[in-house]
């Protein structure tokens, strides 16, 4: 997280299950969805917006492309209702405003829109995000250096605690976590939570790289807070950047629900989009404030 969280929908289907908890496939439930992930932020240039699609549970992945480069895209102020085409960059396969005329602030709505034809069929996706207010500040952090799961005087173990300026009128808070050294060489393979070597550490160095913490009902007005960091988020040796995100509504809705799809009696529902059309994924907005950590052996 930019930040680039590369969320799981492409992977989002249409299906069915029975109360037992097995899932039942129905090939003709399949619709084709335009699959949406991006984020709007204060000050910075719209980039990174990606644009794929879904497919059948049983599809060949291997095979398929999941890239829309030929959709239109555009991105609207609604305060003045001037509207920005994004186009595809090749380099990053997503989609961006390459002028200098958008300047994305606080508090202002912004609509996605997304036209593409996918298998023959013309369809369309839109979605509006509202910036947060500005006024988050990380005041402090309790410690930049520590040692891998440091105890203090009486044994307990020290966490990293980051406290806050909260954002008025947010109440979902991220915490993005990335290893600024990431390497077999600097993996911390004595810890308490998974036994892996160098080869497993290589084969998903991204996600060990990566992590990230939420805390959520914050209070909705200006004030402070304190996010505490867990040490299931800390797997090098390393410096750390940790990115604090205030999210909009769309953003929040979709950390609430997306890893929370499963019903008492075993049916799945969709997580909370907040597209309209043919469309599944995110499109949100944050403000963001950043502070480095140091973890030592």
């Amino acid at each position: 997280m930019k930040t680039k969280t590369i969320l799981p929908v492409i992977a989002a289907v249409l299906l069915c299950a029975c109360g037992e908890g097995v899932v039942k496939i129905e090939p003709s439930l399949y619709e084709p969805k335009i699959a949406v992930e991006g984020f709007l932020y204060p000050g910075q240039p719209v980039s990174d917006i990606y644009i794929t699609r879904n497919f059948p549970v049983d599809a060949d992945l291997t095979s398929l492309n999941p890239l829309l480069p030929e959709a239109q895209v555009s991105l609207t102020d609604i305060e003045s209702g001037n509207s920005f085409p994004l186009s595809f960059n090749p380099l990053d396969l997503s989609f961006h405003y390459s002028g200098n005329d958008l300047t994305i602030q606080a508090t202002y709505s912004y609509r996605l829109d997304v036209q593409a034809t996918i298998e023959g069929k013309e369809i369309s996706a839109h979605a509006t995000t509202t910036v947060p207010q500005t006024g988050l500040d990380i005041l402090g952090i309790n410690h930049e250096i520590l040692r891998y799961r440091q105890k203090d005087v009486a044994e307990n173990i020290i966490d990293f605690l980051i406290d806050f300026e909260r954002s008025p009128g947010t109440t979902d808070y991220i915490a993005a976590v990335t290893a600024l050294e990431a390497d077999t060489s600097n993996f911390i393979y004595d810890n308490p939570f998974e036994e892996v070597d160098a080869e497993d550490v290589l084969d998903d160095l991204a996600n060990w790289r990566f992590d990230s913490e939420w805390i959520q009902d914050t209070p909705a007005t200006a004030g402070q807070s304190t996010f505490q960091l867990f040490w299931f988020d800390f797997w090098f040796y390393s410096d750390y950047q940790i990115v604090l995100f205030a999210a909009d509504k769309n953003y929040a809705d979709f950390l609430r629900t997306y890893d929370d799809v499963f019903e008492d009696d075993g049916n799945l529902h969709a997580p909370v989009f907040n597209i309209e059309g043919d469309g599944i994924g995110i499109f949100g907005s944050a403000v963001t404030d950043t502070v480095f950590v140091r973890v030592t052996q």
